[in-house]
């Protein structure tokens, strides 16, 4: 079973938006899909064939202030509108309808990953809780909530943020559930490693003191970065995964709003499935 994990990066994955679209181009399918943060969000719309609905997403959210903003933050305390972002593109009547039958009637694994906020640990949250639409989005949701600029999202009683803290790469969960080669997605340059947060020893703990263990989580999660990704490069060697990473572009971080930007990750994206179309078609069969 070959399995494909996008890591997520919040508006990075422009760059997952260009490739997805062009594995759509040239139906390019896997058996097994798990995603963290944007990167689940991303994978949603890859397994419903919602060509070119990614990177609309992207862009509507670089410009105007409607779904990322400070006046969000202030208002709210999360710089994401995520009911916006609801409203807007996963309701009927919305500016851009999902096709929820689409994704249902897809029979391949999905797999999204929290963190839980008293815990600090990674949950995960398969097919078997996505029962309704509202169940599904506030799993979406919850795996985007980055701490310190949003609230967490609420889910039978408990708190959860951003699925990539714990655990950024959880290539071993998807090994576990029986993948035996893995595509992995990166939102940036493979080589780039990962420096500790500045001042998060101090900051942490005062914006955090209700989530003392998101606070650890986020002091260490360079260590455990850079571990996961020295473990994926021996698992290329050994022709187990197949990563994909963006090249270093000016400007990209988590949270741009630069649409040229935007564009430019996208059409990496794009290009790199183009360029590596016979490893992909290698790594499946």
């Amino acid at each position: 079973m070959t399995g494909i994990i996008d890591v997520g990066g919040g508006m990075k994955c422009a760059y997952s938006a260009g490739l997805y679209d062009y594995f759509l181009d040239n139906g390019i399918e896997f058996d097994y899909y798990l995603g963290i943060s944007a990167g689940s969000m991303n994978l949603l719309s890859f397994i419903a064939g919602e060509r070119g609905r990614n990177i609309k997403m992207y862009r509507s959210s670089a410009m105007g202030n409607d779904y990322l903003s400070i006046s969000n933050f202030l208002h709210t305390g999360a710089y994401m509108n995520y009911e916006k972002v609801r409203e807007d593109f996963y309701s009927d009547t919305g500016r851009d309808a999902f096709n929820f039958q689409k994704f249902y009637q897809s029979e391949s694994p999905f797999i999204v990953t929290v963190t839980e906020g008293e815990s600090g640990e990674t949950v995960y949250f398969d097919r078997n809780d996505m029962t309704d639409r509202e169940k599904l989005l506030d799993i979406i949701s919850a795996s985007c909530c980055l701490p310190l600029v949003s609230k967490p999202i609420r889910i039978n009683g408990n708190d959860y943020f951003d699925g990539g803290l714990a655990e950024p790469v959880p290539f071993r969960r998807a090994f576990d559930d029986g993948c035996d080669k893995l595509v992995v997605v990166m939102s940036a340059p493979v080589e780039q490693k990962r420096e500790k947060l500045p001042g998060m020893n101090i900051l942490g703990p005062s914006l955090l003191r209700d989530y003392h263990n998101i606070a650890d989580v986020l002091e260490d999660r360079h260590i455990i970065y850079n571990y996961m990704i020295r473990c994926l490069k021996e698992y290329e060697r050994a022709g187990k995964v197949l990563i994909f990473s963006p090249e270093d572009i000016p400007g990209a971080f988590s949270l741009v709003k630069d649409v040229e930007v935007i564009d430019k990750l996208y059409e990496n994206g794009y290009r790199d499935g183009l360029n590596n179309i016979k490893a992909v078609q290698k790594i499946l069969e």
